[in-house]
């Protein structure tokens, strides 16, 4: 990376701070249940873990907020949670992140969703070891009272903020009622869109995200190379009337289209060991959502993204990544 773009990168990372963001979606929280593996049940062929920890962290469209605020801005987490302890201890999470949770409904009929992961050999230096088993714990459709209570408080809220992210899992928290009235109060301001599996669904967001698997969905494409991506990023981003999409690639880096320019192609920023690409697409939106508000182009939210990205995984877990790691990745 050329020197002046480090720099021009560094001081739109300064700006973050004075930025405010809601995100509007599926709010998770993960469960990592840890322990040592000791031996083979007598009663079943299965691994015997023996308990060390459990650690929740937050998930979905929560790590989001989470990264939002640990890249230095003020966020208002959207989003509906079960009255249940699980949702207790999502709220605990976020208030600890200095989120306001004026606008996260608590739904009596329904569960917090929660995605348990039972890892064996994480014990030793904090880090989490060997999936087992993952055992997920999903909601139901918000009832109507729900949905129009979630509508009401991000009305309520939107006017003090300077653009949204919607993220959604496909645990029905952005319903077309929701989802319509985030871009309707929207106004003008930004819109980022992370989605797993309805991509096409939010026509007008100004920025959409998608990893290769969520792009060659949403495009009903093979994409196997350079040319297959071009072809579906173009279309994509034409048929969202966004103004830009970003397609991350993995090792294979990311993929750049905007509305009135040609794609543009940018190698992995980080080339060291991959240890867990979980969460790693929250912090790219993350990222590029900042950068973008913070008022950089396009193409520099493209690569403050790449660099939080290369550093997201090589974390352990959905873990936020830090302006501070940020910064230091640039050199400054």
């Amino acid at each position: 990376m050329e020197a002046a773009l480090r720099e021009r990168l560094l001081g739109l990372l300064d700006g973050f701070r004075r930025l405010r963001v809601m995100v509007v979606g599926d709010l998770v929280l993960d469960h990592y249940l840890v322990g040592d593996a000791g031996r083979i049940s007598r009663e079943y062929p299965v691994v015997i873990l023996n308990h060390e920890r459990d650690e929740y962290r937050p998930g979905g469209a929560a790590n989001t907020v989470a990264n939002l605020a640990s890249l230095g801005a003020a966020v208002i987490p959207a989003g509906r949670i079960g009255e249940d302890p699980n949702g207790d201890e999502l709220i605990e999470i976020l208030t600890r992140t200095n989120c306001s949770t004026e606008a996260v409904v608590r739904d009596p009929v329904a569960c917090t969703v929660t995605k348990t992961r039972i890892v064996a050999g994480g014990t030793h230096g904090g880090g989490l070891g060997q999936h087992l088993l993952r055992v997920d714990h999903l909601g139901a459709g918000a009832p109507a009272a729900v949905e129009g209570e979630l509508v009401r408080r991000i009305e309520q809220l939107a006017q003090s903020v300077d653009g949204f992210v919607l993220s959604d899992y496909g645990q029905g928290t952005l319903t077309t009622a929701v989802s319509e009235a985030v871009m309707r109060l929207a106004r003008g301001r930004y819109v980022g869109l992370d989605s797993r599996h309805r991509l096409l669904s939010y026509p007008g967001v100004s920025a959409a995200t998608p990893n290769l698997e969520e792009a060659a969905e949403a495009s009903g494409m093979d994409l196997r190379d350079e040319a297959g991506i071009e072809v579906a990023g173009t279309k994509l981003c034409a048929r969202l009337g966004a103004e830009a999409l970003l397609i991350t690639l993995g090792a294979g880096g990311m993929s750049l289209f905007e509305s009135s320019a040609r794609a543009i192609h940018i190698p992995v920023a980080n080339k060291s060991e991959v240890f867990d690409v979980t969460g790693a697409g929250d912090t790219v939106v993350a990222a590029f959502t900042l950068t973008r508000l913070a008022g950089g182009s396009y193409l520099e939210a493209a690569h403050l993204a790449n660099v939080a990205g290369g550093i997201s995984v090589r974390h352990a877990g959905a873990t936020p990544v830090t302006a501070r790691e940020v910064r230091e990745a640039l050199g400054g």
